[in-house]
């Protein structure tokens, strides 16, 4: 078996009490990972009689962590009463998205994803623009452009170089002022409890990143660190993390 297709596996042992998979994406760039089918999971949606973001969080492992994590972003980033702009990576079903632009009423919603088979449910959000997407860049974004740049449940399953790529990304798309927010696994999320039961579980489908390193990066790169929270993930959390662009 590939290491993609132990990957995979490894996803869908954790999401089938949920009634969803994972499948391939599109792109055959290793780096581009796996993600939720749309088909499948609005037609689980539409079964439970809930919309595609309530289906995905009600049956998830932690109900309630979508909304208990826009706003933990929201209070920490304190965006003010206009927001212009906001770029989102791997929108994916889009029940952040949703929630950010209700509460912010963005003039535009950029999204970056590389999931096809979600992006017409993603066209039916307010002022969304669907940017190219590579798997790797913003680059059809303009630099210090937006007000909120955001990324969540992402960090933790691609490659590492790849998350390095697209924090240097965030840093310079993000205007002075505006906000960064994304989710690692890091050494603060790793007590003995979440490390017993990855082991048990075989749960080789998550990676982790110096929450240290991390900071000493983004300081360099000129992002002051706001606050964090944590987020309930399959058999453990993840650190939200939000920055301010000095």
């Amino acid at each position: 078996m590939s290491a993609l297709g132990a990957v995979r596996g490894g996803v869908n042992r954790v999401l089938r009490p949920f009634g969803v998979q994972v499948v391939r994406g599109h792109s055959d760039d290793p780096a581009i990972q796996p993600y939720v089918s749309a088909r499948r999971t609005r037609a689980a949606a539409r079964r439970a009689g809930v919309s595609v973001e309530d289906y995905l969080d009600r049956w998830s492992a932690a109900p309630g962590a979508t909304a208990e994590t826009v706003d933990a972003l929201l209070r920490l980033a304190d965006l003010g009463e206009h927001v212009e702009r906001v770029c989102e990576i791997g929108a994916g079903s889009g029940r952040y998205a949703a929630r950010v632009i209700a509460a912010t009423h963005p003039d535009t919603y950029e999204i970056y994803e590389t999931a096809e088979d979600w992006l017409p449910h993603l066209r039916s959000l307010p002022n969304m623009v669907e940017q190219p997407t590579d798997g790797h860049t913003l680059s059809a974004t303009a630099t210090e452009s937006v007000d909120l740049v955001h990324a969540h449940k992402l960090f933790v399953y691609i490659p590492l170089v790849v998350t390095l790529g697209y924090l240097d990304e965030m840093a310079r798309v993000v205007r002075p002022g505006g906000a960064v927010a994304f989710d690692v696994v890091n050494e603060n999320c790793l007590d003995d409890a979440m490390t017993k039961n990855w082991v048990s579980s075989g749960a080789t489908i998550y990676g982790m990143i110096s929450r240290t390193w991390l900071l000493d990066r983004m300081a360099q790169r000129g992002m002051s660190l706001l606050g964090s929270h944590f987020i309930p993930l399959s058999g453990g959390q993840t650190e939200l993390l939000v920055f301010r662009r000095v």
